[in-house]
């Protein structure tokens, strides 16, 4: 009952305090997780309960006063005191306070106490700074985001080493023509950031000598940022560059006409990724769906606009995933199930035994053991009485009124 989120605030409150120590922290535990507001008298006594845990726990507690929650930071339990040190505390805890959090002996306060204390130090923005740096991820990290000057930008465009220099390829803070400079740049690698700017011309863009590495790739930022605008996304569905491409298909919302373009793009992959889509054309669908032979191949047939009256066209293909697709035409007669039920692929067979438009004899016929029993027992149209007799037959005992389950479609 602890567990249950749904407990209203005042049953809650009664659990604080229950005789059970275990039903007494979990309730404190729950009330901090789902943000549930007690009454501050109570949040100030479990905040001095004798047990630690539930000590610990009344730290997140909302509505726990300021001066009460800081007092824990000197908790004579260390995971008590380690939970109360965090960016919030630190600065207003009295200095005495922070001095022995930081000469605590124990590694829990003392980790707490190293990042509620941490400082983010900016990142290396000028040529002297950068140089300075002794830390060869931060540089790396200033080379792809920070907001270069000039000198470290063209220190960096010019740069031995690669990554820093595919890092000012990708800077959007590093000047256009200053980044053009990269466009015959020896590393692919660079070459091929430069090609995902998102200031650059298309005519800019195809004079890159780029390769796309295999696998797939995360939308850039900058695109996700135009999902919403229907004329930026027109003409990144225009693109040259085939990721730009394909990720304008991730886009929640897209014009028809930019459907209409994606799906016959020449990239097998933009017309894969829109499979993905909620505005996945039909017959797009029924294509990959045929053809995609990846682990997301059976999620195509749950797409929003697969499932369509003619599915049943296929019924006789010899590709036998287009056969599969016939049993999600909601026409499909109880024939054609039947029909399928015999079919020579295990997966069309498998489906079809457990479509509930299956008629009843041929069901029944497949729980004999020769057939597909384990499948057949799981099509929802199997009659209670039959299943009940059937477990009855197989000795298995259920509880007084307990409902037989069936498997979920």
């Amino acid at each position: 009952m602890t567990g249950n989120p749904f407990l209203p605030p005042h049953a809650l409150a009664v659990l604080t305090e229950d005789p059970d120590p275990k039903v007494r922290w979990t309730a404190v535990l729950m009330a901090g997780e789902y943000n549930v507001e007690l009454p501050t008298e109570l949040t100030v006594r479990l905040a001095s309960s004798p047990e630690a845990r539930v000590r610990m726990h009344a730290i997140g507690l909302p509505g726990l006063p300021e001066e009460t929650r800081l007092s824990l930071a000197e908790d004579p339990h260390p995971r008590v005191r380690a939970r109360a040190i965090n960016p919030w505390s630190w600065p207003r805890l009295r200095p005495e306070v922070r001095a022995s959090a930081e000469a605590d002996s124990d590694p829990w306060v003392r980790e707490a106490v190293e990042r509620a204390a941490h400082v983010d130090v900016p990142l290396a923005t000028t040529l002297a700074d950068f140089l300075a740096e002794p830390d060869e991820r931060r540089r790396d990290d200033a080379a792809y985001r920070a907001r270069l000057d000039a000198d470290l930008a063209v220190h960096l465009v010019a740069h031995d080493d690669s990554s820093l220099r595919r890092g000012a390829a990708w800077n959007p803070h590093v000047p256009t023509a200053l980044a053009l400079t990269l466009t015959a740049d020896p590393e692919p690698s660079v070459r091929f950031a430069l090609s995902l700017r998102a200031d650059m011309t298309e005519e800019q863009r195809s004079a890159i000598d780029y390769t796309v590495p295999e696998g797939r790739h995360e939308a850039p930022a900058w695109v996700q940022e135009r999902f919403g605008d229907p004329d930026a996304l027109r003409e990144l569905a225009a693109s040259s560059h085939v990721l730009l491409r394909r990720a304008v298909t991730c886009a929640p919302e897209l014009p028809a006409d930019v459907v209409e373009r994606l799906a016959v793009d020449e990239d097998y992959f933009v017309r894969l990724m829109l499979c993905e889509n909620d505005h996945a054309p039909h017959e797009l669908l029924v294509e990959m769906y045929a053809d995609w032979k990846g682990l997301s191949s059976g999620m195509l047939a749950n797409r929003r606009n697969f499932a369509r009256p003619g599915l049943v066209r296929y019924a006789d293909n010899p590709n036998y995933r287009l056969r599969l697709a016939a049993l999600s035409d909601p026409e499909a007669t109880p024939e054609l199930v039947e029909q399928l039920t015999h079919d020579p692929n295990d997966t069309v067979r498998g489906h079809a035994a457990a479509d509930p438009r299956l008629p009843l004899a041929r069901l029944i016929e497949l729980l004999g053991r020769n057939h597909m029993p384990s499948t057949a027992a799981w099509n929802p149209a199997l009659p209670t009485e039959l299943m009940h007799g059937l477990l009855d037959i197989a000795g298995v005992n259920l509880p007084a009124g307990a409902a037989v389950a069936r498997r979920p479609r």
